[in-house]
Order: structure tokens, then C-alpha cells, then sequence
């Protein structure tokens, strides 16, 4: 048993959704999410600990697609100091516990540095001795010290303002910077949204330069440096008069029962970097396909795009959290991609390079908010949040039931103000005499299932409705039947009469004839999203979309 003491520190980055989106423009929120993922790169690393310990090798960049840094020991061979782990928003120092301690002038330099180049950032920090035993850490004090600095430490980030200040029109806060954002007019802001505007255009510099190496490695022929990301809403390419776009938020499930499998440090830097490359490898795999279909005029007829725009915009992409804006109408489409490239199995000699199973195949919960252009940003990705923890909460009515673990994914169209919270948006306006309007959350990569049960929330089953409406019925009895859905069963039977008479039908699901004969089955009906999801889903898209590799 190989034993040694070190001197602790871990930090943790606080308020990360709030920092992100506080702004409402797209271009700040990109920004954001960029300090946000290289904080302790850019400001904890560089501006701090290689002025302070020379000596050290410290990692520069996050190295996830360098396999061969999985099994770094970096505390085996260091002199004072060294980076144990970064991810999950929280970075891990240990130092010689026989030298001087210095963990005090680390914090302090830090959120100096913080306080002047990544204004409105918040971070917590705790210190601790801890034993290294055969690889393994106890963090567990570490974490109740930080739980403890957040309920009695509250940073003040941003500079306070009198009355008489000029206050941020994009974030509300102190307007000390004159100067313009992006292509904007020269105004006054805030430094904080002054900071993650400028911080925009590394953004999209870093995602073509990551996503150009990762094709690389997959040998696509596509290059990501000939395309460019959005910076506004307006941009994804949805055509003149269509004003809604989707917020869609992806997340791995059940991510801390599977690092709890972790037998020391060097097994859990290995998870984290094995499920950034799965995640990224998914994604990168979305964006070629989007670059294909694009190319060969699958998009010309649905959306009005730009020459080198791609009709997707990545906010967040960190480890198996993912979360992107693309047109409203290419949400399901998008996403249905996503999560499958998630669950499919990464073959071992795949350039990921994956090692473990939980790491080569990855179940994943999504929510989809569809939404004007004009709604609060920030509303809306919380709504998105919403949907996905539904969306994961049917599947973990499953998660005994199903070893390779469920994927699903829930949606919600907002139209004009509504109220603030999925359950109150459901309770409000879907719910109907005999039961829920909603049928969601709906099943992905389940096809294979044996018992029609097993298969009613399939996804599939939702799209092969939609798309048969306009084939079955005509337009006026789509919307009446809306209506019918939410009065009883009465008026169900009536409206299945008239439409026998007018040689019309109910779309063929086989998964869903037990709601033939009533419209209902078990206190719900899933008419309501079939028909909702018609304006957001392009048949012939979807179509060419399955043909291309």
C-alpha cells in the first residue's frame, strides 16, 4: 500500500447557468460558456500557477484527445505543486504537504485575477490535507467544505453602482465600458458583458479548431474551418416570417453512479476524458452529417441559410452535458441524431480511443424548448432544463428494468408568454376532461422492444403520426380534433363518427391502437403532440436526412 499526505485545494466554479445566460444576447452567452470552460485553463493555470511554480509541467489546454494523458501521474513527479484533476466544473490541487504552504496566496491570486479579466464569475474554494492511498483520495471533506463556503461565503463579483450609474441594457449591471459588441453600435455596458462578447470570437475560433481535429481523426472528408456558427438567433436560418427557434439541452444519466465505479484518481481522469471524447465524437458526428445534408441541398427548401452558416449553434459542450440552439424545425431531427450517436456502441478501434464500456456507449435524457425569438433567453434554457429532468424521470422508472440503461427526450412549444414553469404550462393548458394532452416524454433507440407497452413512447411512433395527418385527414378536422381532445369522451366518439363518414382516419400507429376507439387510453392521448409537432417537423428533411451516411 503506497501512502502520502498532501496539502489540498479544490475549487469549483458557482452560479454557472446564471453567468452564462444572464445576458440576452446570443453573442455574450457564447462568450460566457467559453470563460466558463477554460477558466482554470486560462486564468488558474497560466496567469497563476506557472508564474508561481515554474518548475511544475502543468497542462495547458484540456487534453482529452490525447489518450496517452489518461494515465498521467502527475502528483508522482512533482516538486510542490500539481493538477490533479479538472472537470465537472471543479479543479483539484494537491501540494507537497512538507513544504511551504501557499494554497491561501493560490485563492488569493486567483480571484484576483478573476475579479479584473472574468468579471461576474463566482468560484469557491476549500482546503484540506488528504491521503493518497494506492491512487485513491478521500474527497469527501473537501466537498462538505465547499458545500458548507456556499451556503456562508456569497462573492460580490461585479462593481456596485449608485443610482446615478448608467446601468447594462444586456445585463442589468453597472455600465463602466464604452465600446461596441461585435458588430453592434458603440454604447455603454457592463465589463462583464464587455469581457464575454470579446470572448465570443475565441469561442467559435476554438470550436471550428476542436471539431477540424476531430474530423480529422475520424477521416471525414468535411472540414469544420470552412464553416462558421451563428452568433445570433437570427442567423440559424430559419426563413422570412418564421421566427422560433429551440433550445436543447442533452445529458448523460446516472454520470455519478458511473464515476462511483472509479477505484482512484487515475481511473477517474480516464471516465471524465473517455466521456468528453464520446460526447464530442457524438457531436462531431452530428455536425458532418449537417455539412453533408447542407451540401447537397437537403436544407434549401426548410431553411434560408446563409453560404458557410451551419443551422446549429453550440453553447455547451462538457463531458456528457450538451447544450446547442439550432431552428425550431430541425430541433427533434437534430437531437434524435444526437442521442442515438450517443448510444451507439463506439467500436475499441474507433479514434476515441474508449476503454470501458460505460464510456463506449452513453444513455442520455434531452429536453427540447421550442420558442419566439423574442422570449427570455434565460427563461427558455431553464424551461429546456425542465423538459430534460422529465424527459429523465421516466427513465429512471426503467433503470432496473433496462441494464444499458434508457434514453428519452421531452419537448414544449411556447407560444407568447405563458407560464413560468413546465409544470405549470402542463397543468394550465394540457390537460383535458379525460386526462393529459401531453403524452411525453417519448423513447429513443427502443425499436427493438418485444411487448407494445415497451413501445408506446417511442418516439418514432410520435413521428410516423405527425407526418401521416396531412395524408389522412384534411386540415380543418386536424384543428378540430384539437379542440375534441380537450372535452370528453362523448364528443371523442361523435368526432370518430363523422370522420368514418367523410372517409377521413385516425393515422395508423400500430403502438397505438388502444386509441382508436376513444381518442384515450389510461388518462392520456398523444394526438395533441402529434398534431402540435407538425409545424416543427419536415417529412421530406427527415427523409433525405436518413439516406445520407
Amino acid at each position: 500500500m503506497v501512502q502520502k499526505i498532501f496539502n489540498a485545494l479544490m475549487f469549483d466554479t458557482r452560479g454557472i447557468q446564471r453567468y452564462i445566460y444572464s445576458g440576452n444576447k446570443l453573442r455574450t452567452n457564447i462568450g460566457a460558456s467559453y470563460i466558463v470552460d477554460k477558466v482554470f485553463f486560462d486564468v488558474l493555470i497560466n496567469g497563476v500557477l506557472k508564474d508561481m511554480f515554474p518548475a511544475e509541467k502543468f497542462p495547458s489546454d484540456n487534453d482529452a484527445w490525447t489518450p496517452a494523458n489518461d494515465e498521467l501521474t502527475p502528483w508522482e513527479d512533482m516538486t510542490s505543486c500539481c493538477v490533479a484533476y479538472i472537470g465537472g466544473g471543479n479543479a483539484l490541487l494537491l501540494f507537497d504537504s512538507g513544504g511551504e504552504d501557499r494554497r491561501v496566496e493560490v485563492v488569493e491570486k486567483f480571484t484576483r485575477k478573476l475579479l479584473v479579466e472574468r468579471p461576474g464569475l463566482k468560484v469557491g474554494a476549500a482546503l484540506d490535507e488528504v491521503e493518497l492511498v494506492d491512487g485513491k483520495i478521500n474527497q469527501t471533506n473537501l466537498y462538505r467544505k465547499l458545500k458548507e463556503n456556499q451556503s456562508n461565503i456569497f462573492p460580490a463579483v461585479n462593481v456596485p453602482y449608485s443610482g446615478l450609474t448608467l446601468s447594462c441594457e444586456v445585463n442589468g449591471e453597472a455600465a463602466n465600458f464604452y465600446g461596441r459588441l461585435g458588430a453592434g453600435d458603440v454604447k455603454f455596458y457592463s465589463q462583464e458583458v464587455a469581457v464575454k462578447s470579446a470572448a465570443a470570437d475565441d469561442a467559435n475560433d476554438d470550436l471550428r479548431t476542436r471539431f477540424d481535429e476531430i474530423f480529422k481523426l475520424k477521416n471525414f472528408p468535411e472540414r469544420m474551418k470552412d464553416y462558421r456558427f451563428p452568433f445570433e438567433v437570427d442567423e440559424l436560418g430559419q426563413k422570412d416570417g418564421e421566427n422560433y427557434f429551440a433550445i436543447v439541452h442533452v445529458d448523460g444519466n446516472n454520470m455519478g453512479v458511473k464515476f462511483r465505479t472509479c477505484k482512484n484518481l487515475v481511473e477517474r481522469r480516464r471516465l471524465s476524458s473517455e466521456i468528453r471524447r464520446k460526447t464530442e465524437g457524438a457531436f462531431a458526428d452530428l455536425l458532418a452529417k449537417i455539412i453533408r445534408m447542407k451540401n447537397s441541398g437537403g436544407f434549401d427548401d426548410a431553411l434560408k441559410l446563409d453560404k458557410n452558416f451551419l443551422p446549429i449553434r453550440p453553447l455547451i459542450i462538457g463531458g456528457d452535458d450538451v447544450t446547442f440552439l439550432c431552428p425550431a424545425n430541425m430541433a427533434i431531427l437534430f437531437t434524435k441524431t444526437l442521442i442515438e450517436n450517443l448510444f451507439a456502441d463506439t467500436p475499441a478501434d474507433a479514434p476515441e480511443h474508449l476503454t470501458q464500456k460505460i464510456s463506449r456507449h452513453m444513455d442520455s435524457c434531452a429536453g427540447i424548448a421550442i420558442l419566439s425569438t423574442k422570449y427570455p433567453f434565460f427563461r427558455g434554457y431553464k424551461l429546456a432544463e425542465q423538459l430534460c429532468d422529465s424527459a429523465k424521470a421516466a427513465m429512471r422508472k426503467l433503470a432496473n428494468d433496462d441494464l444499458r440503461g434508457s434514453s428519452w427526450l421531452d419537448f414544449a412549444i411556447l407560444h407568447g408568454e405563458q407560464a413560468p414553469t413546465l409544470e405549470q404550462i402542463r397543468a394550465k393548458e394540457y390537460r383535458g376532461a379525460l386526462g393529459d394532452l401531453h403524452f411525453g416524454p417519448y423513447r429513443l433507440c427502443n425499436d427493438a422492444a418485444a411487448y407494445k407497452r415497451d413501445r408506446q413512447h417511442n418516439l418514432e411512433n410520435l413521428l410516423s403520426c405527425t407526418t401521416q395527418f396531412p395524408h389522412v385527414m384534411a386540415n380543418n378536422k386536424i384543428k378540430e380534433l384539437r379542440g375534441v381532445l380537450q372535452r370528453g369522451e362523448d364528443d371523442a366518439r361523435k368526432f370518430l363518427r363523422q370522420l368514418h363518414y367523410q372517409e377521413q382516419a385516425l393515422p395508423t400507429v400500430p403502438d397505438w391502437d388502444n386509441f382508436t376507439e376513444t381518442l384515450w387510453h389510461g388518462g392520456a392521448t398523444p394526438y395533441v403532440d402529434a398534431i402540435e409537432l407538425a409545424d416543427f417537423y419536415v417529412e421530406e428533411v427527415a427523409r433525405q436526412w436518413q439516406t445520407l451516411m
